[in-house]
């Protein structure tokens, strides 16, 4: 019985009944370099309002990058969640905001 207990490295022994573990906060986004997908200075995709207007007055939808057309959801994306549920209902938000995207670029081409 009891509860289990865990010794962390130089810490000493600890006794405890739940863990959440938030393993790495650094985005994978290095790949993106010289494609010109803004990020924060943390490395996250900026997107929606945290890139404000492009020059033309083009606004970017809630998911969108700095670039029309490329969307960004989960946890490489600035201000996220960092939460599995957050980032289906993203990534289920950017299916639509994609199609919108595709629909108004068939309609001016």
């Amino acid at each position: 019985g009891g509860a289990p207990r865990v010794v962390a490295k130089g810490a000493g022994e600890v006794a405890l009944r739940n863990v959440f573990l938030f393993v790495g906060a650094d985005p994978e986004t290095r790949w993106l370099g010289g494609c010109e997908v803004q990020v924060d200075p943390h490395g996250f995709v900026l997107t929606g309002d945290a890139l404000g207007a492009a020059p033309g007055g083009w606004r970017p939808a809630a998911l969108e990058s700095s670039i029309p057309g490329v969307f960004a959801v989960g946890d490489v994306r600035s201000g996220s969640v960092k939460r599995v549920g957050g980032a289906i209902g993203e990534g289920a938000a950017a299916v639509a905001q994609i199609h919108q995207h595709l629909a108004a670029v068939a309609t001016v081409a």
